[in-house]
């Protein structure tokens, strides 16, 4: 291939992305007022992923329309919270055992509040529904902050929701040091 090759390809992926880029969430939702929730089926799915313990006290961080709530199975013990209901998540004091769901990524400092509140109230292992932006959150100064909290990316899993542009990506971080994934604190 030539560099002109090259070029016309990689211009034809922008103009493909930018035209994707350009709905809105607000367009998006004007058809589908669920577009932005976590359907029930894919809820179920993932669900079926965690090894649930008898008693295991479980928050859903973001209810919305209960996707992850509703469909936990009846030997945990279920906790919610959600902003449109008065419930703040970031104002939550309790401990749990788990914490799950499909959080908020915009802004993207707002899912990362989550994510270290969620480190602060869970005992056991932390599961987020989210989107290709995360990289982006996941810093390499956040990442070791992270890991000196005492938590780790143990696994993901793609998964994929044909409303959704790209795909999504179901993350399970925990307490087991590993070294699924490593990067470089210097910057060049």
């Amino acid at each position: 291939m030539t560099d002109t090759d090259w070029i016309n390809i990689i211009n034809k992926v922008k103009k493909t992305e930018n035209n994707r880029k350009d709905k809105s969430v607000t367009e998006y939702m004007e058809k589908d007022p669920d577009f932005c929730y976590t359907t029930d089926k894919m809820a179920k799915y993932l669900i079926d992923s965690i090894d649930f313990e008898d008693g295991d006290m479980v928050m859903e961080p973001c209810f919305g329309k209960g996707a992850f709530y509703n469909n936990l199975p009846n030997n945990v013990i279920k906790e919610f919270c959600e902003i449109d209901l008065d419930k703040n998540y970031l104002e939550y004091n309790g401990e749990v055992d788990i914490t799950l769901s499909n959080p908020p990524f915009v802004p993207r400092t707002l899912f990362w509040d989550f994510h270290v509140k969620a480190m602060m109230t869970t005992r056991k292992n932390i599961y987020w529904l989210i989107n290709r932006c995360w990289v982006d959150v996941f810093t390499p100064k956040r990442l070791n902050e992270m890991n000196e909290k005492g938590w780790y990316i143990e696994s993901f899993k793609v998964v994929a929701d044909k409303r959704w542009y790209g795909r999504y990506y179901w993350i399970k971080f925990g307490k087991t040091p590993n070294n699924m994934f490593s990067w470089c604190s210097t910057s060049f």
